[in-house]
């Protein structure tokens, strides 16, 4: 069978190189199976779960979104950030979220955007680590 030839670079360095059979990503917009063989394409990812399909192995990982580029032979992915769910330490996730949420309880004197994205990812990483 076939492999998707797979590299994940990080702000930090290189996470992943290898090949795998396949992985499931979010877009803003949608929700895509990237198989080897795909059709060319980049788009931006956005805050939200992503499965590495090995075999019968569906790994899920907490990503801070970033943009995609599938091309001939190789698939590349810019992350902002990754964890899988060993490195999810979700005591402080859940601490993220309840202060996300107070955050966004009294609008004032803050910056909405940010805490809802910081509220978007907790909850993330808390999914991931639940999975």
């Amino acid at each position: 069978m076939k492999k998707l030839n797979l590299e994940i670079l990080t702000p930090y360095g290189k996470y992943y190189a290898g090949e795998v059979d396949a992985i499931l990503v979010h877009s803003d917009d949608f929700y895509m199976e990237i198989l080897p063989n795909h059709a060319p394409l980049v788009s931006s990812l956005c805050v939200s779960k992503m499965i590495m399909k090995n075999g019968s192995d569906e790994v899920p990982y907490a990503i801070g979104g970033g943009i995609i580029r599938v091309e001939k032979g190789k698939t590349t992915l810019l992350l902002n950030s990754i964890e899988g769910k060993n490195d999810i330490d979700i005591e402080r996730a859940n601490e993220a979220k309840n202060r996300a949420e107070e955050r966004l309880k009294n609008k004032e004197n803050i910056d909405v955007a940010r805490a809802t994205h910081a509220l978007q990812r907790a909850l993330n990483r808390i999914s991931v680590f639940n999975d």
